[in-house]
């Protein structure tokens, strides 16, 4: 399953005197591309190229934007699609007055842009159970207590006569009630939601 940056990370490598400093950018639609693109070029003004890539949902884009042909953005794409990634990718080239040839210059773009990846919180939509239920406190103190237990969560809580909350779980939580001795509660069907969840370093490759 993809998983997308939770927040903008950056990475930065030097060679020859060249910098190459990479940022990665939670991307929501094709339309927010060209704000985050002209941020990031005035976070870096005096940049001589931005190459960049993004991926969004299956859809790719990458420009080389004046560096010599294919040595950033398609291998910029490669790299968010090993890590299973969507998002936007932008390097600030600063050129150093020393030419690097090709393969050194593609690996400083992918250098760059692969500690841009290690350092970002990532996120994942996960598919979960929701049951929306309304209980008496009682109950709900039940619920709270024996949430982690029973692997669900109590999530949109709200206290009035009694307490409205949704129930989420990666499985069907059939038979609760009897479970934990609440003969009155009665969940029905469940909707299918998605949440997004952040996911430990380890996994993010």
């Amino acid at each position: 399953m993809k998983k997308v940056p939770l927040q903008p990370s950056f990475g930065e490598v030097k060679d020859l005197s060249s910098c190459f400093d990479a940022g990665l950018f939670p991307l929501s639609s094709i339309e927010e591309f060209k704000t985050l693109y002209d941020a990031f070029k005035k976070q870096f003004p005096k940049a001589d190229h931005y190459p960049y890539a993004y991926r969004l949902n299956g859809l790719t884009k990458s420009s080389d934007d004046g560096e010599p042909g294919g040595s950033a953005g398609r291998p910029l794409v490669s790299l968010l699609e090993d890590y299973e990634v969507d998002g936007l990718l932008i390097v600030a080239r600063y050129f150093g007055g020393s030419k690097l040839g090709i393969p050194r210059l593609r690996r400083a773009f992918v250098d760059s842009s692969t500690l841009a990846l290690e350092q970002a919180r990532l996120g994942q939509y996960v598919e979960r159970f929701a049951y929306d239920a309304e209980v008496d406190y009682p109950t709900y103190e039940t619920l709270r207590n024996f949430a982690k237990r029973k692997d669900f969560e109590l999530s949109d809580v709200e206290f009035d006569i009694n307490v409205r909350a949704r129930i989420l779980s990666s499985g069907r939580l059939d038979g609760l009630g009897e479970d934990l001795g609440i003969y009155t509660l009665n969940l029905g069907e469940p909707s299918i939601v998605q949440s997004l969840e952040e996911i430990s370093h380890d996994s993010c490759k």
